[in-house]
């Protein structure tokens, strides 16, 4: 619902530089260096999103995670991360409306929300993954969870 949500945010922030291009014609800056700087944010988040994911999502941590917490902390480390990555989608378009507001190009926020739609839609929660996460890494996790913390077998 959270990356449904910001994907709206988005679309919306999109519409209004678009539909109301007349209040983004002049430049409210005139030093360029901010505008370069929401750009490399804008990359470093959108980099980092992809990162962050890959780190979060990796079969070993996953595995560990459902070992340590079961079905229910594996699960909770799913959309735990998946809101995250949402986020930063939705402050990568949030950067985007500043630079389109700031420097007074409306096509700033077309690329910044092209951008935020590709990680919302990179991290957007896939039932069958999830389903095949739980059914692999929940059964060994079942198993050692009944286990009594400081226990050892």
């Amino acid at each position: 619902m959270v990356v449904i949500g910001i994907a709206v945010l988005t679309l919306l922030l999109l519409a209004v530089v678009n539909l109301g291009r007349a209040a983004f014609d002049s430049p409210r800056v005139r030093d360029p260096a901010l505008a370069y700087g929401l750009w490399i944010a804008i990359l470093v988040f959108g980099l980092g999103a992809i990162a962050y994911r890959r780190t979060k999502f990796s079969a070993m941590r996953l595995r560990a995670i459902a070992g340590l917490r079961g079905t229910d902390g594996l699960l909770a480390t799913l959309q735990r991360t998946t809101i995250m990555l949402a986020l930063l989608g939705g402050v990568i378009a949030l950067m985007g409306f500043m630079s389109a507001y700031l420097t007074g190009e409306p096509t700033d926020m077309n690329y910044a929300g092209v951008i935020a739609l590709a990680v919302l839609l990179y991290c957007y929660p896939r039932r069958s993954s999830w389903q095949r996460a739980v059914q692999e890494l929940g059964t060994t996790g079942a198993e050692t969870s009944t286990s009594v913390k400081g226990e050892t077998a």
